[in-house]
């Protein structure tokens, strides 16, 4: 798996001094980095924007790059992939955590699945600044662990 843009260890520090994160808008960033700052030492590896899945099947006509643009552009994107050994996290940032993100982090772990049928089971996570106690309760229902930061962190 490789996203193009992939940390290990080594690189956490830059993690936490960065205040924009790959393809994310400065809302999400600004969640990823308060998660990061807290759970950063928990994982051995992070990866950002992990396609997944197969896309849009490209027009054979086209020229080869544009083919290759077509099904990329057309992937799902997770928006963080952290590693705890073996095991992958499937990291969903939303300023507003909403019962759509069930959906998404379900569809992410299946094609996960799908593209890495070698791997351990993914663990799900979603990240915001806010919710609803309705979301909060289908998503723990449904095994996923939600982190909210009411304001962003001032480090």
């Amino acid at each position: 798996m490789r996203s193009g843009y992939d940390f290990t260890a080594a690189d956490f520090p830059q993690l936490l001094i960065a205040k924009f994160y790959p393809e994310r808008t400065d809302k999400e960033s600004a969640v990823i980095r308060d998660y990061l700052l807290a759970h950063l030492a928990e994982f051995d590896r992070v990866s950002f924007s992990v396609r997944v899945g197969r896309g849009q099947t490209p027009n054979p006509d086209h020229l080869p790059g544009v083919q290759k643009s077509t099904v990329f552009s057309s992937q799902k994107r997770i928006d963080v992939v952290a590693f705890q050994g073996p095991t992958p996290f499937l990291i969903e940032a939303k300023s507003r955590v909403t019962h759509a993100v069930l959906g998404q982090l379900l569809t992410d772990r299946q094609l996960w699945m799908e593209d890495y049928p070698d791997s351990a089971a993914p663990q799900l996570v979603a990240i915001g600044r806010s919710s609803d106690e309705d979301t909060l309760r289908v998503l723990q229902d449904h095994g996923i662990t939600v982190y909210l930061y009411a304001t962003a962190s001032t480090d």
